[in-house]
């Protein structure tokens, strides 16, 4: 069994290394919260000085943004100080595009092998990844990710895997820039209609009944903000800044993305940055509109994905 090293023990990472303990891996940890380490140790993980020290066979950096993977891989101790030929590098932060290109070239330069990846989990990562109930995306060469994929299948689920290491990035920060759109207009039309004395739940069952289904499923995940759906306000700002910072780099115009970050900033401005990004565009609109939304709510339980076989899927071959 390879040696798995893992830079980053923050809400998916922590769980990320559990699993890769129980499945009898030798596993090196580090992290800057020195408590959470130790917590890992105590498991039975070995605790590292260093991003540098936790480089292994297999090493994985499951960071917030780019800012702390450049830190952690290119900076002072970081980890491209002690990667050799022959090992394997995945990063599956919440890096952008422009970070995997740049990792690659600099682990082609050291002969190591790189994958870019990314995190899909729907649920609480706490309680998901443990069970192995999330998917990973990966991209890079077929020899690489063939070479990886059955550690990979004892982490996640289902991993996807795509022609390029900087692929998985741009596709989550696209599946980001859908919600937030959708999140937006939601809470929009949810105002306007409550302002008219509508009930949001009539109109849900509109949709249903003339089959539009999509519309439907849009509003219903709007609806369930309350039970924690989605991810935090931070983390969907943190994407759509490094969707606007790709777009800028490419001077291809973003009218329509440059609106929904305004708008999330001031969602950041009135406070509702830990919120999921539903219930913060919610409590936004009924800030800006005056307007009561606690009836476009639905009390549902949120469901985990079923459990089955691991499995992997080729897109792009």
């Amino acid at each position: 069994m390879p040696t798995i090293g893992l830079i980053g023990l923050g809400n998916a990472g922590r769980p990320i290394g559990e699993r890769i303990l129980a499945r009898g891996y030798t596993l090196t940890v580090y992290d800057l919260n020195p408590a959470i380490m130790e917590n890992m140790v105590r498991r039975g993980a070995r605790g590292a000085a260093s991003a540098k020290d936790a480089v292994s066979d297999i090493t994985l950096t499951v960071l917030p943004s780019s800012i702390e993977v450049r830190r952690a891989v290119f900076g002072e101790a970081g980890a491209f100080e002690t990667i050799h030929p022959g090992m394997t590098f995945i990063d599956l932060s919440g890096t952008d595009p422009d970070c995997a290109r740049e990792l690659q070239s600099g682990l082609e330069v050291k002969q190591a092998a790189f994958l870019g990846g990314t995190i899909h989990a729907s649920g609480a990562p706490a309680i998901v990844i443990p069970q192995g109930q999330f998917t990973i995306a990966v991209g890079g060469k077929r020899k690489i990710i063939d070479g990886c994929v059955d550690f990979l299948k004892e982490v996640a689920q289902t991993i996807i895997c795509l022609p390029e290491p900087w692929m998985p990035k741009a596709f989550k920060i696209a599946v980001i820039m859908y919600s937030t759109a959708n999140n937006i207009a939601t809470a929009e039309i949810c105002s306007w209609l409550t302002a008219q004395g509508a009930d949001p739940k009539l109109f849900l069952q509109l949709l249903r009944t003339t089959g539009s289904q999509a519309s439907a499923a849009r509003l219903e995940e709007f609806m369930k903000r309350n039970n924690n759906n989605g991810g935090a306000l931070s983390n969907s700002y943190k994407d759509i800044r490094q969707a606007l910072e790709v777009a800028a780099a490419l001077q291809i115009p973003m009218p329509l993305l440059s609106m929904a970050n305004q708008i999330q900033e001031m969602g950041r401005a009135s406070g509702f940055t830990r919120l999921n990004s539903p219930a913060a565009m919610g409590k936004l609109y009924e800030l800006i509109t005056g307007t009561d939304l606690s009836g476009a709510t639905m009390n549902v339980d949120k469901k985990l994905p079923e459990s089955r076989e691991s499995r992997v899927v080729y897109l792009g071959d």
